[in-house]
C-alpha cells in the first residue's frame, strides 16, 4: 500500500490493517503500541505492532501482534530524487523541512531535524558554501525509520561566483611586442 501522506502514519497504518484484512477497524476500537524494530528473517518486515481492543468495546476483544515494513527515508530518497535546497533571504529550518516532506512526499507530523538552528553562510569565505542538515523519521514513527542528508546551498544574492563565470582559469598570458 502507498502511504497517504496528506493522512496521519496513524491513519495509513489502519489503513493497511483494514485493507488487507477486509476490516473496519477505527481508532475508537483499539488501541496501538509503540511499533517496535525487528531484524528480518523468513518475514522481510522490518517492524512488529500489537494493536489492543479498548476495554468496553462492543466491537473487539483481545489483541493481535502485526509486522509490516516502515519505509527508510533515506531509500525514499533513492527512489525519488532530493536535490539540494536552495535558501534564499530569511530562510528558516521549517522551509527546509517543508521542502524535504514535498519532494519526498513524506508525512510533516513523522519527520524532524536534527540540526536546532539554520545554517549560517560566510561572505566570501567559500565559493559554494553549503552546509549538510539531517531529516529523520521521529521516535515513534508508524510509517518511518532512518534518515537522510539534505544539502542547503547558500542564498543567492544577485552576485554572480568567481569560480562560475570565470572558469576557464588556464590564461594565455600576454604575447610579446613584435618587432
Amino acid at each position: 500500500m502507498q502511504l497517504n501522506p496528506a493522512k496521519s502514519a496513524l491513519a495509513n497504518l489502519i489503513d493497511l490493517f483494514n485493507g488487507q484484512n477486509n476490516q473496519s477497524l477505527t481508532a475508537d476500537d483499539f488501541n496501538v503500541g509503540a511499533p517496535v524494530v525487528r531484524e528480518p528473517d523468513a518475514n522481510p518486515r522490518n517492524t512488529s505492532v500489537t494493536v489492543s481492543a479498548k476495554v468496553g468495546s462492543a466491537v473487539y476483544k483481545g489483541s493481535q501482534t502485526f509486522t509490516y515494513t516502515r519505509l527508510d527515508i533515506n531509500q525514499v530518497a533513492t527512489i525519488k530524487t532530493l536535490g539540494d535546497f536552495q535558501s534564499v533571504e530569511g530562510s528558516t529550518l521549517a522551509d527546509v523541512k517543508a521542502f524535504v516532506v514535498t519532494s519526498l512526499g513524506l508525512i510533516a507530523d513523522d519527520v524532524e531535524l536534527v540540526e536546532t538552528e539554520f545554517p549560517t553562510f560566510q561572505d566570501e569565505v567559500n565559493e559554494n558554501e553549503f552546509a549538510v542538515l539531517t531529516l529523520r523519521a521521529v521516535s515513534g514513527s508508524y510509517a518511518y525509520i532512518g534518515e537522510v542528508a539534505v544539502t542547503v546551498v547558500e542564498p543567492i544574492d544577485g552576485r554572480g561566483r568567481m569560480s562560475e563565470l570565470y572558469a576557464d582559469t588556464e590564461l594565455n598570458g600576454f604575447e610579446y611586442p613584435v618587432s
